[in-house]
């Protein structure tokens, strides 16, 4: 018997349902052990109707990221408006220090968002993620320039800048290239003072 067409409102709704199941499985057990039966036994389907909504595990966790993008661009922008009207300062420590927050209470996310790669992520789609991060900076740091804040700096390359200072340490953690949680504790903590060491004009 053919299954009932459903409307794009159902559509949207079960492909909601997916990617909040996909959301709360990696962050219990990472993205590597994470199957699409996994993903279908959370939403209650069997697998095979999750293929209907999604082409492969792949383009669920692209969506995913998608949809995480979506919601960092509503903060962002709240961020800029708040770098407008208060301390540029203040909140470029909050945006930095999420990135280790992020890491520390979500630690299979932040590996999903930063250190692994799906296939169906292209080059290009992996290079918008770093711009839109770069991008959202960038424009911090320009607010805090014109405001007296910040030192005279090249924006784009100053977001680059403070980017690898606080994310560089995280980065190799996560991949396993450092391993000793209490060094990457100290070493967060001295990335995160020396970006704002690095930017600041007035006293951050």
């Amino acid at each position: 018997m053919a299954r009932p067409k459903q409307s794009a409102t159902e559509i949207t709704a079960m492909r909601e349902r997916i990617l909040n199941a996909t959301f709360e499985l990696l962050t219990q057990q990472g993205l590597q052990t994470l199957s699409v039966r996994a993903i279908a036994e959370q939403v209650g389907v069997s697998h095979m109707t999750l293929y209907t909504y999604f082409e492969n595990r792949d383009a669920i966790f692209y969506a995913l990221r998608e949809r995480q993008r979506g919601k960092k661009h509503q903060r962002r922008a709240a961020q800029l408006q708040e770098a407008q009207s208060g301390d540029p300062c203040v909140v470029m420590r909050e945006v930095l220090a999420s990135y280790a927050r992020l890491a520390e209470e979500h630690p299979r996310l932040y590996q999903f968002l930063w250190v692994h790669t799906a296939a169906h992520a292209t080059q290009h789609h992996q290079e918008h993620r770093f711009a839109c991060n770069l991008n959202h900076l960038a424009a911090l740091i320009e607010i805090g320039v014109e405001r007296g804040f910040f030192r005279q700096l090249d924006p784009d390359l100053a977001a680059a800048t403070v980017f690898s200072f606080v994310n560089g340490p995280l980065i190799l953690y996560h991949s396993g290239h450092l391993q000793d949680r209490d060094r990457l504790r100290a070493i967060e903590a001295e990335a995160l003072a020396t970006a704002l060491t690095y930017l600041k004009k007035k006293e951050c």
